[in-house]
């Protein structure tokens, strides 16, 4: 067996036999398997840049090295030819140390399940499965409120039961609602299922024109044979499709035009590159990538981010793509492996088209400081939050300690209270309560039962000597508030606790004196630790609440 350096003295003599024309490279071990792939304008001068001052290089260019066995050429005609097959050869090899992109995955996914009666369900990422995926979507907190929308227009099933054609399930009170079509026990009704999915691929992939046209017709049908309940309800479905098309987008483009917006970003330590695809005039997906620049050059990860989203199974091809200067050169040499006409990427230099892509560049900036902080060390990064929340809510402390509170209830039956526990932006169960409101019975009162909650919870910690939170987050709006605040001051506890209340219906942030609310950007970090601590209150109170149902049909 060969030591290390006789086979580095074999390697390098081999390079003195390669070609100085452009060409890829693979790097292969012992047993054949390919380490890696690259491509070079000069291949002899390329390959040899990896046995030159060998120590001097990082640890991953010097563990590569000592596994090369042999390394294979292939010329190529031009530089372009081989960076396109270097792309192939990737795909096909898979090569360990071949730099990958990393997944921006900020932005979730809608998705569709395989089964015979479909969930509709937001994800974050997308898996091998039989599901359908539609997105990446700009934000999370927009797709869940698209997700309403949808259930609103359809309502098909959300629940995690597993659910047939023939044997009937446990039926929930969504079905009773008319917030679900029933498969758990009407089977009959998968055809009307079925074209509601369908109706809804059609509404998911920006097809708003087609859907109307299916729907206008289908309500014409079910008016000429008098079925005018169910042309009814077509009409009403058209109207919410109609306004949806018509909600109020910053800047008005054409609504016939399919494009795509490419965007790099970098900052001292990091490459951002942001694609957005505007279908029929709209915003629909947002899919980012990033990368450390010690990875790969500027050229080297656009080139790369170009290829990778091409092949996505979710890849749109665009009318035509709007892109700013260092995007604009790095699809230069690609054109031809894209079939893709130089004159359909270009810079806009004014109107709405400069707009949306300046728009996409502000969403690139701020999408790159996030992964900055995310990526950065967790213990400043909350810290940081922290101080931004108390800088945003105006409070007298850190809320390093913040208590959240909700109530739930059926129809004013079996209403019960939640308490939950954060510590430094981290739930800790060990400090979560719930409780039977006795209060308040037979009808809801929310307000009066958050006093009960916050009264008995406080006393407690009163009596047995807990720390107090920092902050106390009340789910809903002023009047919650203010019984909250009603029990604090009986317990002598203002001074001590701060408290606010967020509502759901616009997240509102209600203080206590103020008479305007606080609305906060649907990306601000504050309004997300905020939403977080009464999610996860909402969840606790829901959970209890099915608990003490069962438990009383027993």
């Amino acid at each position: 067996m060969k030591s290390p350096l006789q086979k580095q003295n074999q390697l390098q003599k081999q390079n003195k036999t390669l070609s100085s024309g452009p060409g890829i490279y693979k790097m292969l071990d012992q047993g054949g398997k390919v380490l890696y792939v690259g491509k070079a304008k000069n291949l002899r001068k390329r390959v040899s840049t990896y046995f030159l001052n060998l120590a001097a290089r990082d640890t991953k260019t010097r563990f590569l090295v000592s596994k090369i066995n042999s390394i294979e050429t292939l010329l190529t005609q031009t530089e372009e030819e081989a960076l396109i097959l270097e792309r192939q050869l990737i795909q096909l090899y898979k090569p360990r140390y071949n730099i990958a992109l990393k997944d921006d995955k900020n932005y979730p996914y809608i998705k569709i399940t395989h089964e015979a009666f479909p969930k509709i369900l937001v994800v974050r990422h997308r898996s091998s499965d039989k599901a359908t995926y539609f997105g990446p979507y700009p934000s999370l907190g927009s797709t869940k409120q698209f997700l309403r929308f949808i259930h609103d227009l359809y309502p098909l099933r959300d629940c995690k039961q597993s659910i047939d054609t023939i044997k009937h399930q446990p039926k929930c009170i969504k079905l009773d609602l008319g917030k679900c079509l029933g498969p758990c026990v009407i089977k009959t009704i998968q055809p009307d299922y079925a074209q509601a999915i369908e109706e809804l691929k059609l509404l998911l992939s920006g097809k708003n024109q087609s859907l109307i046209s299916t729907l206008t017709h289908q309500m014409q049908t079910e008016s000429h044979d008098k079925a005018y309940e169910k042309a009814a309800k077509t009409r009403d479905k058209l109207a919410k499709i109609q306004s949806l098309m018509q909600s109020p987008q910053r800047v008005q483009l054409d609504p016939t035009e399919t494009f795509q917006v490419w965007i790099y970003a970098q900052n001292n330590t990091t490459h951002y590159a942001l694609i957005q695809t505007f279908i029929e005039g709209k915003l629909l997906y947002q899919k980012g990538f990033y990368l450390h620049k010690q990875d790969l050059t500027q050229e080297a990860f656009l080139q790369e981010a170009i290829f990778h989203f091409s092949t996505l199974q979710e890849h749109r091809k665009p009318g035509y793509i709007l892109c700013d200067s260092a995007m604009f050169d790095a699809f230069k040499p690609l054109y031809s492996s894209l079939a893709f006409s130089q004159k359909k990427s270009h810079i806009p230099q004014r109107g709405p088209k400069k707009q949306v892509l300046d728009l996409a560049q502000k969403n690139a900036l701020f999408s790159l400081e996030r992964l900055s902080i995310e990526n950065s060390d967790k213990p400043a990064f909350i810290k940081t939050l922290l101080e931004k929340t108390k800088e945003t809510l105006g409070t007298n402390r850190l809320p390093n300690r913040i208590m959240g509170v909700d109530i739930s209830h059926l129809q004013g039956t079996d209403i019960v209270g939640s308490v939950v526990y954060f510590k430094e932006g981290s739930p800790d169960k060990s400090l979560y309560r719930h409780m039977k409101i006795r209060t308040v019975q037979g009808q809801s009162h929310d307000p009066l039962s958050i006093f009960e909650v916050v009264f008995r919870r406080l006393k407690r910690m009163i009596a047995e000597k807990e720390t107090f939170p920092d902050l106390l987050l009340i789910d809903g709006g002023k009047g919650q508030l203010n019984f909250a605040l009603k029990a604090m001051q009986e317990l002598n506890l203002t001074d001590k606790i701060s408290v606010i209340s967020l509502a759901k219906r616009e997240e509102e942030i209600f203080l206590p004196g103020r008479s305007e609310s606080i609305k906060l950007g649907k990306e601000d970090p504050v309004l997300h630790l905020l939403q977080r601590v009464r999610d996860e209150a909402h969840r606790f109170a829901v959970t209890f609440q099915k608990t003490q149902r069962i438990k009383a049909f027993r």
